[in-house]
């Protein structure tokens, strides 16, 4: 027995059927039906339905400018596919959205101190997702436009500016690089949760452009540097540090 859901074809009742079955009689109204053409029907409605579902989303929010209401028929899209960049893409942007008109209508001062919070939240729970499922030209173009949108709203955090990790990025040639975003998902989901970490890190911070301007030019050392930090990399992804796009927070 291979258990598949299905349609009927003559009522559209759901049902559940055995696949190894070339025939079966509908529950609901009685009908014969093959049981192929019900699997399919299940198929193409539910495509049907999903592309209904993401036009609809699309056009709400960009012509009716109704974040509300497009991401209501989003979340509907999403049930149907749960890892569909595009639905995943228009949720973060419905929500960044809805952000601005905040932020602009409604007066910053009552709301601002909620903002970097709320970015870094929908950039976790709906941009990196979207990123990670989307393909590479695609991720390109998504990560561009996370940081763009970061830096609108950068002047309401209260945080000291992240001048981020020195060494590594003079290292690795980048801030962006699988091996940077695995040591700053180290930073961020490890030291900073301890007292010992974060003085680490401040030193760090205080310590770290000096030492970048005096190894800058120094070819045998930052080949010295980057031996060490390629073993610690490879520990931290063997205990589960990633190495995809990663945002720090605000």
């Amino acid at each position: 027995m291979a258990i598949q859901n299905g349609k009927c074809p003559n009522c559209g009742g759901s049902l559940i059927l055995d696949s190894l079955n070339e025939k079966s009689i509908c529950k609901f109204c009685g009908s014969e039906f093959v049981v192929q053409q019900a699997i399919q029907k299940l198929q193409i409605d539910g495509i049907a339905t999903f592309d209904a579902l993401f036009l609809a989303a699309q056009q709400t929010l960009d012509k009716e400018q109704d974040f509300d209401k497009a991401r209501k028929k989003y979340k509907e899209a999403l049930n149907l596919r749960p890892n569909d960049y595009r639905v995943l893409w228009g949720l973060f942007l419905c929500e960044a959205s809805g952000i601005d008109f905040a932020y602009h209508k409604k007066g910053y001062i009552q709301i601002e101190g909620d903002i970097p919070s709320n970015v870094n939240e929908i950039i976790h729970k709906y941009g990196m997702v979207a990123i990670q499922n989307a393909p590479l030209e695609i991720q390109n173009y998504y990560f561009q436009e996370i940081e763009k949108y970061k830096l609108k709203y950068q002047h309401l955090s209260n945080k000291r500016k992240k001048e981020g990790c020195y060494i590594a990025s003079a290292v690795y040639g980048s801030y962006n690089c699988p091996e940077v975003w695995v040591l700053r998902r180290y930073r961020d989901e490890q030291l900073k949760k301890h007292l010992f970490g974060r003085i680490f890190i401040r030193v760090y911070y205080f310590f770290s452009p000096k030492l970048v301007k005096i190894f800058k030019n120094k070819h045998q050392l930052n080949l010295f540097i980057k031996k060490r930090l390629d073993k610690k990399v490879k520990k931290l992804k063997e205990k589960g540090f990633q190495d995809t796009i990663y945002f720090d927070s605000m």
